[in-house]
């Protein structure tokens, strides 16, 4: 029994799903006898190309239009039958008209000059002899400049029609030459509309999420699409939504928007955790970069107001969801994460282990992270310090000397500040200048709790090298373990406009010029 993609491959230009535009035109080519010598398919994986290239190769030399005449670029022509001898012989590849060089393993310029030799002589039994050069941008220079002059002066009874993936590696002097097809992605709906089609032919039972994540899997390849369909048909006549993360070993739209909630909620730990068990199951890392950068524009798309196009292969539910997501955070940090991953994507091939560009970039843009058992707020933070009154008198009373510690421990580091800021302005003026708008709000004894009212302030006093050295001036003073905290202050706080004694700190022309060189080589 043969698989589902050849068993359901399109055999007519009617049959090319989402490429109805390019189907159009070269049947309006075929009707009107005005189609040309060289063609250019080009476009990602599995969206048709090749098929495309068949159906034509049988088109031309069908015998519904008539029997091999001299004239045969005025026989107007349209849809293959698959019925008469020739078209026949291209489904079962005995049509010895229909040559198809794979460019992969055919790239030299010995296979090319073959090829010139053997097109002079006229075709066996048909009208014209087609030329399909599938991965066409493997040819090498010497090959594509052999090429070069059959194409431009080919024998009447030739065509030539070149597919790939990379149209940007074929030589401007070749594509120049060839009649261009841009053969886009497949839509999501497209792609369901395919799975459908076969499950419902054979007799097949699936969840219709399970559909809409086959063809988010598959990422815009019919190819891809049918050949999981296959895979999950094999195993029954009965397919559920959770077959297909375990079949196709990626992660799915759950598995984005899990991924998408702890970057939002800066859980790093996470986070990561999450990327290393895709790894240990087999998934392609690869993918789920790419995925990361369409979901992140999603969100970004969500978040500055546009509802359609690109999220258009969402359901209802998902969409409400990522409008919450969406709302966690600004349009910057989309807009910096999708380039991030961008970057992660690219450097998966060169790294030995997939999942390490990933992490980098996970690590990258969440930063720190933070305690994962319980995330603070600045109002948490301040709200943490009123405790619900206790029935037990003894636990009340000890409640309220924690309280009071801890209020004391804030008092004891404003005391201690002028110190700590001179102590640290030898070391790095330029934090000196970024402390005089924090303000202490919280410390337990050993984790001191800032409130900053900038997020680029936070962001450049996060930086591990700057922790450290502010761990150690305030440790040194205190006389104990001591580890900074940042929380942005709520929008209602304003920054302090009032200029007290403690804040103001003196900064010399040296200082001035440490900072500004800081700033600028950043």
């Amino acid at each position: 029994m043969a698989v589902f993609y050849r068993q359901y491959r399109p055999q007519k230009f009617s049959d090319l799903v989402g490429q109805e535009v390019i189907a159009k035109i070269l049947v309006s080519q075929l009707e009107s006898a005005r189609f040309g010598h060289g063609y250019l398919f080009f476009g990602p994986k599995g969206t048709g190309k090749t098929s495309a290239a068949r159906i034509f190769a049988k088109s031309v030399n069908c015998l519904k239009y008539g029997k091999r005449d001299e004239k045969k670029r005025k026989i107007k022509m349209g849809e293959p039958c698959d019925k008469c001898i020739s078209c026949l012989a291209v489904l079962d590849g005995s049509n010895l008209d229909l040559i198809e060089i794979d460019a992969a393993s055919n790239r030299g310029i010995d296979e090319i000059r073959d090829l010139r030799e053997k097109i002079k002589l006229s075709p066996v039994s048909s009208r014209f002899k087609v030329y399909i050069i599938d991965e066409a941008h493997m040819l090498t220079t010497e090959a594509f400049n052999a090429l070069l002059k059959t194409l431009e002066e080919p024998p009447a009874h030739a065509i030539f029609i070149l597919c790939t993936t990379e149209i940007n590696k074929l030589p401007a002097t070749i594509v120049s030459r060839l009649q261009k097809f841009n053969f886009s992605r497949a839509r999501g709906e497209d792609l369901e509309k395919v799975v459908s089609k076969i499950a419902k032919a054979e007799a097949i039972n699936i969840e219709k999420d399970a559909i809409g994540e086959i063809a988010h899997v598959a990422d815009g390849s019919y190819r891809d699409a049918v050949s999981i369909f296959d895979q999950l048909a094999s195993k029954g006549k009965s397919i559920k939504t959770s077959d297909v993360a375990e079949i196709a070993k990626v992660g799915g739209w759950d598995q984005l928007y899990k991924f998408g909630q702890l970057i939002a909620a800066k859980k790093l730990k996470s986070a990561v955790l999450l990327i290393e068990n895709l790894a240990d199951k087999g998934a392609d890392i690869s993918f789920f970069a790419k995925q990361a950068v369409l979901f992140f524009e999603k969100l970004l798309f969500i978040k500055i107001g546009i509802e359609g196009g690109t999220i258009s292969d969402l359901s209802s539910d998902q969409v409400e969801k990522m409008k919450t997501l969406a709302s966690e955070f600004e349009s910057s940090e989309l807009q910096t994460a999708m380039k991030q991953f961008l970057v992660a994507e690219s450097e998966i091939k060169i790294y030995p282990l997939p999942q390490i560009p990933l992490v980098l970039t996970v690590c990258k843009i969440i930063g720190d992270g933070e305690n994962e058992q319980d995330a603070l707020t600045v109002q948490e933070v301040r709200e943490k310090k009123i405790e619900k009154p206790s029935i037990e008198s003894d636990k009340s009373t000890q409640k309220s000397k924690i309280n009071n510690n801890g209020s004391a421990s804030v008092k004891q580091i404003e005391k201690n500040w002028d110190q700590f800021i001179k102590k640290v302005k030898p070391l790095n003026a330029h934090v000196v200048a970024l402390l005089r708008s924090a303000k202490p709000v919280d410390f337990d004894g050993t984790r001191l709790t800032l409130e900053v009212f900038y997020r680029f302030h936070k962001e450049k006093l996060e930086e591990p090298r700057i922790i450290r050295m502010l761990d150690g001036v305030m440790g040194d003073i205190l006389n104990k373990s001591v580890r900074f905290k940042f929380v942005l202050a709520s929008r209602e706080t304003k920054p302090p406009r009032v200029v007290s004694k403690s804040n103001v700190v003196e900064i010399s022309s040296d200082d001035l010029e440490q900072i500004t060189q800081e700033i600028f080589s950043k």
